[in-house]
């Protein structure tokens, strides 16, 4: 038997593969033999059938199981030996079986390209300061009391705030009629539409009034359907509603897990800068991934892009039969995205491995207090449970890859954090 490995390409090895008959008649007599233990045919109990009549009715199947068999254990060793990891399934690009001198094939193997990234130590690249100003907070706080609002009916005319409550009797959209929808109730808060004429429409109305709408909705409306069209509104209105905002007493603080307005709007501004210094950051990586992927060119096996691909289009399968094959448009559409975030991943792990960076057990802990915090549940429970799934060598990674893409940025661990 022989097996001649070839490198066809960086991420493609081709094996000339060789396995004389004379190698091939022991793996098939022991196949014979567990047929011929196993066969019942009938007038024959089992394993009495003849020889004969085995071979005449199973020998193509019996060889070409041996052969398989063979082909398996040989290419197996031969990978094995020469260290080559496969990537996705072989490919079998030639293959002949002659009885009498034995099989010969082609396979083609996927593989991982020996990469050695140069320059990740100093890209250039780092996250600047981020700041967070009076007024974002006070906007993502005005945001929060307006989730918290309540609205409640008041007996007067609508005015810019007020919730206007109402149906549709007849919508005409550039002169042509428009088919109602089912639910023919609208809620619209004054002055918070994305069509100003119609807010301005229902300004003074009250419950019981019927109202007939003109106007024209802006050239960068949402909806591109509708950009600079007429419209005229046939409406009744049902109800009008205030805006009623929170009161900040000690039971509302406390429903919220605050202190007071004060301590509210401390850690509004503490996330905002959270967020800000995340998304710096999440861009500097990005900048200085782009910037190694140009200096240090190298192949992605197409297994590899699929598999990505695959992953990406039935990450929300819950059911098996229900995954799905990517399409060559898709293929066409994903493959630089895939391509990307493979170098992406093979980067940072190259940096991880060089630099010996490792997840110490403070940082997993750091991490899974964030988010038992986050799911309001046990530190401790949710520890068990990382550590009874096999998660926990999974966030170590994670953590592990993290470290890698605050590396290439200029952000070093302290000796004692991968300790």
């Amino acid at each position: 038997m022989s097996v001649e490995i070839k490198e066809t390409s960086a991420t493609v090895r081709t094996l000339e593969v060789a396995i004389p008959q004379a190698d091939l008649d022991a793996p098939f007599e022991k196949k014979l033999s567990q047929y011929k233990k196993q066969v019942a045919l009938k007038g024959f109990r089992q394993g009495m059938v003849p020889k004969a009549m085995i071979l005449k009715q199973f020998g193509d199947a019996i060889r070409h199981e041996a052969v398989n068999e063979t082909v398996d254990k040989v290419v197996g060793e031969a990978l094995k030996n020469a260290n080559i990891i496969p990537v996705g399934q072989l490919k079998v690009t030639k293959f002949e079986d002659n009885k009498e001198a034995g099989v010969a094939l082609t396979l083609e193997v996927e593989i991982d390209p020996e990469i050695d990234i140069k320059g990740y130590d100093n890209t250039g690249i780092t996250v600047p300061d981020t700041a967070v100003h009076e007024e974002e907070v006070q906007e993502e706080f005005d945001r929060l009391v307006k989730m918290w609002s309540k609205d409640e009916h008041v007996d007067r005319a609508a005015g810019k705030g007020d919730v206007v409550v109402g149906n549709y009797i007849e919508v005409v959209i550039d002169g042509e009629k428009q088919e109602l929808p089912e639910n023919k109730e609208f809620r619209s808060l004054l002055g918070e539409s994305a069509s100003p004429g119609f807010d301005e429409g229902l300004m003074g109305v009250k419950a019981g009034d019927k109202k007939e709408i003109n106007f024209k909705y802006p050239d960068d409306h949402k909806d591109e359907r509708y950009r600079g069209k007429t419209a005229q509104f046939n409406v009744e209105i049902t109800d009008v509603r205030e805006i009623v905002p929170p009161t900040f007493d000690e039971e509302f603080c406390k429903q919220v897990g605050v202190k007071d307005v004060d301590e509210l709007k401390a850690n509004l501004a503490e996330s905002l800068a959270n967020q800000k210094q995340d998304a710096a950051k999440t861009k500097a990586v990005n900048e200085a991934i782009d910037k190694l992927i140009e200096q240090n060119p190298f192949e992605v096996p197409n297994a590899r892009v699929l598999d990505l691909i695959r992953w990406s289009l039935n990450r929300n399968v819950q059911d098996e039969k229900d995954a799905v094959e990517p399409t060559e448009e898709q293929v066409k559409t994903l493959s630089p995205e895939a391509i990307r975030e493979i170098k992406k991943h093979r980067i940072l792990d190259f940096v991880a491995t060089k630099e010996k960076l490792k997840a110490s057990q403070a940082k997993v802990d750091e991490r899974l207090q964030q988010m038992a915090n986050a799911y309001h549940i046990g530190f401790e429970d949710l520890k068990n449970h990382f550590r009874q799934s096999g998660r926990i060598n999974q966030l170590r990674d994670e953590l592990r890859v993290q470290m890698a893409a605050d590396f290439i940025v200029g952000i070093r661990p302290a000796a004692e954090e991968t300790k």
